[in-house]
């Protein structure tokens, strides 16, 4: 009797921010790259909506835009939202054969579909493991009885996973694959509009409207302090999706342009970013940097109660991943016009501040895995085949039996 035609592999995609979703659709791409014949399903966000369109029988569940949160309160914001999302991720597993899932990030629902996916006996890998940034204690490590295995973007990450008792691997930081070389500059500088003479600084007011609120127009105050005393010129980058809202803050002479963080940086002479994956882009780019963060007056009430009391050394990635401040953190009542503006013209004007920063930026590179054989986003896709390979070969004796 001749063998059935094997099915295609179903492997379903979780991510729920911005950059989940920019990661894991750059590994869906690559696997369908790899063989179109495979099936993709996805949880996320615009881009991976685009690749699972693209995947044979694939179907996109649901939008997570605008679905991770800071605090308790933009949580309680998003919680219904959230169970109905999970309810909806439960009834598809229920009623298609799902052979892998890859989460990337999103630890408040990942980790609770986790489980759920292990009771099923569905394999997992982890992309961006929950915390993934920290290098003691306990926090994160509840994924480690449930997870198949982990793609973490730190070395310290993969080593405290191991020690927990994950398969877990270091396979880079993704944003390492967005690199543009020095000499790709002269143009994009013409591209935006600069002549070669001319001052720019970036604005990177974050990837959530509520970031783009509280910032945006903290850093258009900025900007006019600046220009009282440089030439520079201003052009802010956001989502696409968020263009409409960052013009509702910014003023007209900063210019908006969407989806071109790495390009942008680039052609700058330095930055005012928002905490978050920002940061290591202008790392990447060489770019210096002025790193800020606030919420709003209720989130500050939120922090007083909650969190005020835990001595939080550093929360931009460039001086958690050195465990020192290589970029300055303008947090909280520290994130206002005047001083962003005076930090901004000290990195435009003094050259030993900037020469420290770069070579600090060389040393975060090594630490986002610059060294390793393999990109990021290949690594992690092969580590789906393998996983798909070990599941096949586990499948196999039973299909022998009946």
């Amino acid at each position: 009797m001749p063998n059935a035609e094997p099915s295609r592999p179903s492997i379903l995609f979780i991510a729920g921010d911005v950059s989940g979703d920019v990661h894991t659709a750059a590994v869906a791409r690559r696997l369908l790259a790899h063989d179109p014949n495979r099936t993709l399903h996805a949880l996320g966000g615009r881009r991976l909506r685009k690749i699972v369109a693209q995947s044979p029988g694939g179907q996109f569940l649901a939008d997570t835009t605008n679905c991770s949160a800071i605090g308790l309160l933009s949580t309680i914001k998003i919680y219904l939202h959230c169970r109905r999302l999970r309810d909806q991720l439960w009834d598809f597993v229920r009623t298609h054969q799902i052979d892998l899932a890859v989460m990337c990030d999103w630890g408040a629902f990942n980790g609770r579909v986790l489980p759920g996916l292990h009771a099923r006996g569905i394999p997992t890998l982890y992309f961006f493991p929950p915390r993934s940034w920290q290098r003691t204690g306990s926090r994160g490590l509840g994924i480690v009885p449930y997870v198949t295995r982990v793609a973490t973007p730190f070395q310290w990450s993969a080593e405290r996973l191991q020690r927990a008792g994950a398969r877990a691997e270091w396979v880079g930081h993704p944003s390492l694959e967005n690199i543009l070389t020095p000499g790709e500059r002269p143009a994009l500088r013409l591209k935006f509009g600069i002549q070669p003479n001319d001052m720019l600084v970036a604005l990177l007011p974050g990837s959530r409207p509520s970031e783009i609120r509280v910032l945006a127009s903290r850093m258009a105050e900025a900007a006019s302090i600046v220009n009282r005393q440089t030439s520079a010129q201003f052009i802010a980058v956001v989502p696409s999706e968020l263009a409409e809202e960052a013009r509702s803050h910014l003023p007209t002479f900063i210019r908006i342009v969407s989806d071109c963080a790495n390009k942008l940086l680039l052609a700058s002479d330095a930055a005012i970013v928002k905490t978050g994956t920002g940061t290591l882009e202008a790392v990447l780019a060489g770019t210096p940097q002025v790193t800020v963060y606030d919420v709003s007056v209720a989130g500050r009430i939120e922090w007083c109660l909650l969190w005020a009391w835990r001595w939080i050394p550093f929360i931009a990635m460039p001086n958690i991943i050195l465990q020192r401040e290589a970029v300055a953190e303008l947090i909280g009542l520290d994130c206002n016009p005047k001083k962003i503006a005076d930090e901004l013209v000290r990195l435009l004007k003094d050259e030993a501040a900037r020469d420290k920063m770069l070579r600090d930026y060389a040393l975060i590179r090594e630490a986002l895995g610059s060294e390793l054989l393999m990109p990021p986003t290949e690594r992690t896709a092969q580590i789906v085949e393998e996983m798909l390979s070990e599941a096949t070969a586990r499948a196999e004796p039973e299909r022998v039996a009946v």
